[in-house]
């Protein structure tokens, strides 16, 4: 019974895991789509950007329900150095001419960018092991028992006595 305890609970922890990393990375995602739009909004129909704001917010694609878009707060799962620069690319938003802004958003897409593959890459390897960690907790012991068997029936004598 506690070897299925074990293996349960190693699972849950480990699938909370992978969710909270699959929950980061799409929050990532979302954050360059949503730079990309303010980009494009900003290029092709020099929006202003708190009827800009408005828009995301009815259309659910801005974080928060900021008033304005230059206070928008970062997903809460983004780290502390993603925060920064999410705080940073957005209240820099509307303070010089159009092209500065998208050529700033571009900088800032590319960053989210780089943070999106620095993300993947770790969790790739380790994909399934967060999920099994309870497995390898829990076969420690049945090896053990193999181990210690095998060598009875094949010495006839029994581990850690020199007989």
């Amino acid at each position: 019974m506690g070897t299925f305890f074990l293996v349960v609970c190693g699972w849950c922890a480990g699938d909370a895991v992978c969710i909270r990393t699959q929950e980061h990375l799409e929050a990532l995602r979302q954050t360059i789509a949503l730079l990309e739009e303010i980009e494009q909004e900003i290029t092709f129909r020099r929006a202003d950007l708190n009827m800009l704001a408005k828009k995301l917010q009815r259309e659910h694609k801005l974080f928060c329900s900021a008033k304005m878009i230059q206070t928008a707060i970062p997903p809460q799962s983004f780290s502390p150095q993603e925060a920064a620069c999410f705080a940073e690319c957005f209240s820099a938003l509307g303070h010089t001419e159009a092209e500065q802004a998208c050529s700033r958003l571009a900088f800032y897409q590319e960053r989210f960018r780089s943070f999106c593959s620095s993300r993947k890459k770790p969790h790739r390897a380790a994909w399934c092991l967060p999920r099994n960690s309870g497995y390898f907790l829990d076969l420690r012991q049945p090896f053990s028992f193999f181990k210690a068997q095998n060598f009875v029936s094949n010495t006839g004598r029994k581990p850690g006595n020199g007989n």
